[in-house]
């Protein structure tokens, strides 16, 4: 194996354990009125918009 292949190897493994990690978290409920959720949605960038929407659709995959 070519040291190139390794580090590729290492850099999937490493993804993977930091996802398992993510999944692991816990979780706490918080009780926020809809409108401060829906006012912050309206201040986030394109990106930031973006990395909700991944993550919204990730939680209706489940």
């Amino acid at each position: 194996m070519r040291a190139v292949e390794v580090w590729d190897d290492a850099q999937e493994v490493a993804e993977v354990l930091r996802q398992n990690l993510l999944r692991a978290e816990p979780v706490v409920r918080l009780q926020v009125p809809l409108s401060v959720i829906l006012s912050a949605v309206d201040n986030f960038n394109r990106d930031e918009l973006l990395l909700l929407r991944r993550r919204i659709e990730e939680r209706l995959a489940v």
